[in-house]
């Protein structure tokens, strides 16, 4: 028989997720997720292992700041249900204010073992990705 889950456990374990989301704690959110912890963003349509979406979010804050706020976590069977706004600032670029996101997380031994992300793409801040000289 597999483990119980309890909910408010595993609310908690995504809270401290947004935590350390919140003050770009990479190692933090590392040591919050499974060791076979995979991500699955909307925008590119691919799982991605936990070493990819380090690599991926190292990378992509260098260009971009993304605050949620207006927070919402609904408990599930063996996860929770993030609903959120987002404001999205591109550096020398565009910026968006509230754009709708939800998180599905899935919840392993007390870790993130999965997060399922949906956003509002067509919100998303113009990027420019014209060559500059």
């Amino acid at each position: 028989m597999g483990e119980q889950f309890d909910p408010a456990a595993a609310v908690k374990v995504v809270e401290s997720w947004n935590a350390a989301w919140m003050k770009r704690d990479l190692e933090g959110m590392k040591a919050i997720a499974h060791d076979d912890y995979i991500q699955w963003h909307s925008t590119i349509r691919k799982d991605l292992s936990k070493a990819e979406e380090f690599d991926m979010l190292v990378e992509a804050l260098k260009v971009m700041q993304i605050q949620f706020h207006d927070i919402k976590l609904t408990p599930l069977d063996n996860g929770v249900l993030q609903q959120c706004l987002g404001d999205i600032q591109i550096t020398n670029g565009g910026m968006a204010k509230d754009v709708p996101f939800a998180m599905i997380y899935r919840i392993k031994e007390g870790k993130l073992a999965r997060c399922d992300e949906y956003m509002d793409g067509m919100s998303l801040p113009q990027l420019d990705f014209t060559p500059k000289d």
